[in-house]
């Protein structure tokens, strides 16, 4: 069976813990939107890594990893990933990840990055300044240069010194731009791009092919539903489609095969950045959220922003990817807390709102209507759903009568064994 991986908070909801479970049974994992503006944690045989582009897959002998179209890749980033995991696998008697890259898949370059520091867009909003937004603009104004375009280093060249010259007609007065050199980039490229020179294809038709035959394929999605360039809290939104009909352009295949679309929802809320945010707590409970979740940013570090769950963002993104099922991490961080509270609708314009606004200028006047359920001492490790405190059973069944969906996967802590599975 197909399976869809989507965030559906503003990232950061424990996505890669939860592909790096599931893709210990699946044949191939796809990575499907955004770029290194996005970390995963996962803890493989003991040992933590913080990737930003390399699918789950690659932990697994014998899965077939897939970066598809619709990612912007850095190959610097992905090479520092690809030897860490090899080096990794290597020590325990496994071979290297079996990697493929979309021809489509867009290159960020140097220069994307010196452009996000020129235009300010990073300081503004709370971007991780890593050329994701130039990239994405250069792919939608026809003069980005493609995974694609490493096979012909002549025309990897001629594209590069294409865009840096218009670059420098509209900064005219920007001495870094004037002194980045077109061949030194076309070479450095070829090199970091060379383990994986016989990897690239029409990724398209690979997993295609592979939905075909009925194998079974993880769609791994990156940030979250409310980072979504068209529906998500805009403009504190990232560059690409976060949605699951988002796998349809980005991987060029039928998204109707994907039976299965798994939401991953932290038990609390938080965000990165800029943007607003209801129901974020400046006290100490949320200083608490803080710590007690570990919650710094996988690739920038900065400390994330934390406040109670958002009922009415949940809904508005369950209904947006149609989610079948969610897993719902990090309830261990709510441990301890006398009284929890649970957003379930807004007040805004001077009435009662159940519905996600669909700018981030009106979600900055909403207010948070809670909901009080009392809280519990300790998880600990369940080996069961009946194992669970009743308080914490209560809060999760909120949850679900509010989203319309099944709690299947709970996770309790950060190794793959923290987790408990539950049939539907």
């Amino acid at each position: 069976m197909a399976t869809a991986v989507l965030g559906l908070q503003w990232g950061d909801e424990g996505k890669g813990k939860i592909t790096h479970l599931l893709a210990a049974s699946a044949a191939m994992v796809v990575r499907f939107n955004g770029g290194p503006n996005a970390g995963h944690t996962v803890i493989d045989r003991g040992v933590k890594f913080g990737t930003h582009l390399l699918p789950a897959g690659a932990f697994y002998a014998g899965v077939r990893s897939v970066i598809a179209g619709g990612v912007v890749i850095d190959l610097g980033i992905l090479r520092e990933e690809y030897d860490a995991v090899a080096k990794h696998l290597t020590a325990h008697g496994m071979s290297a990840p079996r990697l493929v890259l979309a021809e489509n898949a867009h290159l960020i370059l140097p220069y994307h990055r010196t452009l996000e520091d020129l235009e300010g867009s990073g300081a503004k909003f709370g971007t991780t300044r890593r050329g994701i937004s130039p990239a994405y603009r250069d792919k939608a104004a026809h003069v980005g240069v493609r995974i694609g375009d490493l096979l012909r280093p002549q025309q990897l060249e001629e594209r590069i010194a294409w865009r840096l010259e218009l670059l420098c007609r509209e900064w005219p007065n920007s001495d870094e731009l004037r002194r980045v050199d077109a061949r030194t980039i076309a070479r450095e490229q070829i090199a970091l791009g060379e383990p994986w020179i016989d990897g690239i294809a029409d990724a398209s038709l690979v997993v295609g092919e592979a939905l075909r035959e009925g194998a079974d394929v993880l769609f791994e999605g990156a940030q979250g539903t409310l980072l979504d360039v068209d529906f998500g809290t805009y403009p504190y939104v990232t560059s690409s489609t976060t949605l699951f009909a988002g796998i349809a352009s980005s991987v060029g295949v039928d998204s109707g095969r994907i039976e299965r679309r798994l939401g991953v929802t932290k038990a609390y809320q938080t965000r990165v950045g800029e943007g607003p945010f209801p129901t974020e707590l400046g006290d100490e409970t949320g200083e608490r959220l803080r710590e007690r979740g570990g919650e710094f940013g996988t690739t920038t570090g900065r400390p994330r922003r934390c406040g109670w769950l958002d009922l009415v963002a949940l809904r508005y993104a369950v209904r947006l990817n149609g989610i079948t099922e969610l897993a719902l991490t990090k309830l261990d961080v709510l441990d301890g807390l006398d009284e929890l509270k649970i957003c379930r609708a807004y007040r805004l314009g001077g009435r009662n709102a159940r519905e996600f606004p669909l700018s981030g200028d009106g979600l900055a006047e909403a207010a948070p209507i809670y909901d009080s359920m009392p809280g519990w001492s300790r998880l600990g490790r369940p080996a069961s759903w009946n194992d669970l405190p009743a308080c914490a059973r209560d809060y999760v069944g909120v949850i679900e009568e509010e989203a319309g969906a099944p709690v299947t996967l709970l996770s309790f802590g950060p190794a793959p064994e923290d987790t408990l599975r539950r049939a539907l």
